[in-house]
């Protein structure tokens, strides 16, 4: 990736070299909201546009990658908190499969004893 960007880069220097030394006579003038600017040099307008646009290019993709390193900061964040909770569940203790049969009969038993005290409240 990064040759092609080089080469790219190369072809832009090479063409900005050309235009430079054909245009370097040739002088414009140039209007900026209100100022006028006269007999300014071709070359020198090409080359403060690109480091405009440059600057620009800078400072906006700076902004994105901040917002990126927010973003996953707050990922990374949530994965930690995701990954203690799964933690704590896997170190919760299982119950036997033995027990809760036990668990079940007790509570049918309970279940019976308290009809029967209730019938007898009731015939009583």
């Amino acid at each position: 990736m990064s040759l092609i960007i080089s080469l790219i880069l190369g072809i832009i220097l090479i063409l900005g070299i050309i235009i430079g030394t054909q245009n370097g006579d040739t002088l414009v003038t140039f209007y900026l909201l209100k100022w006028k600017f006269e007999d300014m040099p071709l070359i020198l307008l090409i080359l403060e546009s690109l480091l405009i646009g440059c600057l620009l290019t800078i400072i906006l993709s700076g902004i994105s990658t901040i917002k990126m390193k927010l973003q996953l900061r707050e990922i990374l964040k949530e994965n930690k908190n995701l990954k203690k909770e799964i933690k704590a569940l896997k170190d919760l203790p299982l119950e036997e499969e033995t027990e809760e049969p036990k668990k079940k009969e007790e509570k049918k038993e309970r279940r019976k004893k308290e009809k029967k005290e209730e019938e007898g409240e009731i015939l009583a």
